[in-house]
């Protein structure tokens, strides 16, 4: 993803193929779980949109090995898990609207002054598990359960995008970890026409539009990361803390 500026609007310019933390999905509504297609073999429709892992944050030691870039790097945080760590992507963003002045100073210091005041928090969810039946698979005997990991949808974004958080299990530790998606779907890029209807060829590229009739879900990121779990809540507060220091610079 590369980000420029163009007057008043910041323009996010995103390859159009699976790769990272972008992933193309197709979904019939906004509530579906939506399914991953190749760009390169179907076609883009109606249905398709963008899941992005947004993040806000990257380590220190993996900007100086040249693995992550970010503009952000003149102040510094210990997360908190105990890594120094600059502003990245999301941070990034939302401190070029700052520049624009797109969102206010005053609005970022409301901003934490509120997720400082954050008591519950998303990864707190309860799971469940319900039993099902015994079913045997190719002569073996299995116990089949449903883990009901929830899901939770923000439907008061802006544009035809949507803010999701998945709680999922940790992949190498114990427990859950919540993962918060942007996701936008295709009518929502400025230049969607050159794709509807085909797949992608190598160089295509999608551009979102970010300005000030839609830099409201630039706030919502952040609320929905401060409310995530305690972890996000602290470190998006600091985020937040630096982005204001800096903007006074």
């Amino acid at each position: 993803m590369i980000y420029t500026t163009n007057e008043n609007n910041i323009l996010l310019t995103i390859p159009a193929t699976n790769a990272g933390k972008f992933r193309f999905k197709k979904r019939k509504n906004r509530l579906d779980f939506g399914e991953i297609f190749s760009t390169r073999e179907c076609h883009f429709d109606d249905q398709t949109y963008l899941e992005w892992q947004i993040g806000y944050d990257v380590p220190i030691k993996d900007v100086e090995k040249g693995k992550k870039v970010t503009k952000l790097t003149s102040r510094c945080f210990v997360g908190s898990n105990g890594k120094e760590k600059y502003p990245y992507e999301l941070s990034e963003i939302f401190f070029k609207a700052m520049e624009l002045k797109l969102i206010t100073k005053k609005e970022v210091e409301n901003l934490v002054k509120e997720i400082r005041d954050y008591k519950i928090f998303i990864d707190e969810k309860a799971i469940t598990v319900e039993h099902q039946s015994q079913v045997i698979i190719n002569g073996i005997n299995f116990e089949e359960t449903n883990i009901k990991l929830p899901t939770l949808f923000m439907i008061e974004t802006l544009d035809n995008t949507q803010i999701e958080v998945s709680i999922e299990k940790q992949q190498y530790a114990s427990g859950v970890q919540p993962m918060v998606y942007f996701c936008i779907s295709l009518r929502a890029f400025k230049n969607s026409l050159d794709l509807l209807g085909r797949s992608s060829i190598s160089g295509d590229n999608l551009i979102y539009v970010i300005n000030k009739n839609n830099v409201l879900n630039l706030i919502y990121l952040m609320k929905v990361f401060g409310m995530a779990s305690k972890r996000h809540h602290y470190d998006v507060v600091e985020i937040l803390k630096i982005l204001l220091e800096i903007i006074e610079e």
